[in-house]
């Protein structure tokens, strides 16, 4: 029997072949500074200690809202902003004049969430609260260099670490109870 590797290889392999490894690399300063402008713009919002989102969102975004206040409490050396799917499709696409993809109708994911310091964006705590197939994950950046990386299998699972992942990396003081 002749057995010819196969043409298609996983979606998952070619994915992870793709990413960039832990270290500094040219994508990752580009998306820290890209995060870091977002975090600039949202500045006069932030506040010490607390996360943030914007006025109008969908019923689901404000109930996975609620869930990420209630579940993770910061210290005052760090502020967080919410950024649900609506919120991002207005950024991506209407505010710009295109259409939002059918895709996006259903997002594959409930939003991101970043953690930063109230007034430097050296290090960027980057959640991704992703859906099935996909992984809920985070991402934590520092002076261009992806710093570490976490994938979790629920979004709950991903909740309920950040408080530690964010004195760890953000350099904390205790974590609030």
């Amino acid at each position: 029997m002749n057995h010819k590797p196969d043409s298609n290889p996983d979606p998952i392999d070619v994915t992870i072949s793709r990413r960039t490894g832990v270290g500094y690399s040219s994508s990752v300063s580009g998306w820290q500074y890209f995060l870091s402008q977002f975090l600039e713009q949202m500045g006069p919002y932030l506040q010490p200690g607390k996360i943030i989102t914007f006025q109008h969102l969908l019923d689901q975004e404000i109930h996975r809202f609620e869930e990420i206040v209630s579940t993770i409490h910061i210290s005052d050396d760090v502020c967080g902003v919410y950024l649900p799917p609506s919120v991002r499709n207005q950024m991506l696409y209407t505010n710009r004049g295109k259409d939002i993809p059918a895709s996006e109708f259903e997002p594959a994911d409930d939003g991101a969430v970043l953690f930063t310091r109230p007034l430097f964006h050296d290090t960027i705590v980057n959640v991704l609260l992703a859906h099935l197939p996909c992984t809920p994950a985070v991402d934590v950046y520092d002076q261009g260099a992806l710093l570490a990386g976490y994938v979790y299998d629920s979004i709950e699972d991903c909740l309920s670490s950040l408080e530690k992942i964010i004195q760890t990396h953000m350099n904390c003081g205790r974590i609030i109870k």
